[in-house]
């Protein structure tokens, strides 16, 4: 048997903030700050600690200008991995990191990062296992072991914390990487209710659009998995509310995919996503290698992979004139906090600059960019596969 093993993405699902490599350092680590009143209106983690979030304050002119990024980490499956999960830093206070410092689309290093470099920074470790999305009101004890599904609840209680500061934001951004992505696309059009009309908004999702699609063998892989999430978190309440009242009941578990949440979405949103996202092949496709080491079927599957995704990513390539996009070919996920932010180009144009050009509206028509197929990109080769073992 062929095994793929993704070093933290197997793990714990997706990327979390630790995990990236070949990232510039900020100079002043950022600190953690508790929210402990939050406790008492349900605004809890999966064990029932406090909720929190790091803030590095902006800089000259972005002094009131804002980004917020929602942490990736995957989600928990079911009740015993959610039981598991609690006693981590994906689901527990206990055991976030005093300080962080960020890179990337977060960096206040204004060589690597020109356009954002001076902007508030608020970065939300992910504690609830379903993208900040659970919403239910009694604890679940399971095995001896309480658990709450409270996500969008902590979502609250930080957008209230900072409400003071968020009412004089001129700029506003939500983010997330994995799934902190998909986050950014359930949550996109949330921010806006809880910031002044007068602020420019949009919404940045990486490595968030996973996609509802048949595994290699034509079997439902990922689906049923992100079905239990959903009902079990009861998340309906936590997700894009147009989504849930165009949706059938027995449906309403699509608006956790962000291929079924895009058309609903009203807000500016930029989605920066690999087609070959090295998540969704084992986890979604259940590919179990990547090129080169990939024969017969498994070769067959990873050549059929692009076609599938860009058929699902057709609402952001349909989108309207506020949608924009960067989809590369690189084998990688989460792009936006490492020094692919930088680097990674698509017909000659920088990641970076792809979206600084989108957000700004600096030239018409610029802002959506999709990569050529594999391996067709040459400022993918040093990055790829980072964070990526085998075992045959």
């Amino acid at each position: 048997m062929k095994v793929i093993a993704l070093l933290v993405l197997v793990a714990v699902g997706c990327c979390h903030a630790a995990s990236f490599p070949h990232r510039r350092v900020q100079a002043v680590p950022t600190p953690l700050t508790l929210l402990p009143d939050a406790v008492a209106k349900g605004a809890v983690c999966l064990d029932g600690t406090a909720p929190g979030y790091y803030w590095r304050p902006g800089t000259g002119t972005g002094k009131n200008k804002w980004i917020v990024h929602q942490e990736g980490g995957g989600w928990c499956y079911d009740e015993d991995s959610c039981v598991d999960r609690s006693k981590s830093r994906l689901g527990s206070s206990k055991f976030f990191p005093k300080t962080m410092d960020f890179g990337g689309f977060l960096s206040d290093d204004c060589t690597a990062n020109p356009d954002f470099c001076t902007y508030n920074v608020v970065f939300l470790p992910y504690c609830d296992g379903a993208s900040f999305s659970g919403n239910k009101d009694t604890p679940l004890v399971w095995k001896g072991t309480t658990l709450y599904f409270r996500g969008k609840r902590v979502l609250d209680a930080i957008f209230e914390a900072l409400a003071e500061h968020f009412s004089t934001a001129e700029e506003f951004i939500l983010t997330g990487c994995s799934a902190g992505g998909l986050a950014t696309y359930l949550h996109a059009d949330y921010p806006p209710t809880k910031l002044p009309s007068t602020t420019k908004y949009a919404a940045i999702a990486d490595a968030g659009y996973f996609i509802d699609a048949l595994d290699e063998d034509g079997q439902q892989f990922i689906r049923p998995k992100y079905q239990y999430v959903y009902k079990m978190q009861n998340a309906s309440s936590g997700v894009n509310q147009r989504c849930i009242n165009s949706t059938a009941t027995e449906d309403q578990w699509k608006c956790f995919f962000a291929q079924y949440t895009m058309p609903h979405i009203t807000s500016r949103f930029f989605a920066l996503n690999s087609q070959y996202d090295t998540w969704q092949l084992p986890n979604i496709l259940n590919l179990h290698c990547l090129p080169p080491k990939c024969q017969g079927k498994d070769a067959a599957a990873f050549a059929g992979w692009r076609a599938t995704f860009l058929a699902a990513f057709q609402p952001v390539l349909n989108g309207s004139a506020s949608t924009g996009t960067f989809a590369d070919a690189c084998l990688t996920h989460c792009q936006s906090m490492s020094n692919a932010w930088s680097e990674y180009k698509i017909g000659g144009q920088l990641m970076r600059e792809t979206f600084a050009d989108w957000y700004f509206e600096r030239t018409a028509g610029k802002g959506r960019e999709v990569d050529d197929p594999y391996p067709s990109n040459p400022s993918c080769a040093h990055h790829d596969m980072e964070g990526i073992n085998y075992v045959v």
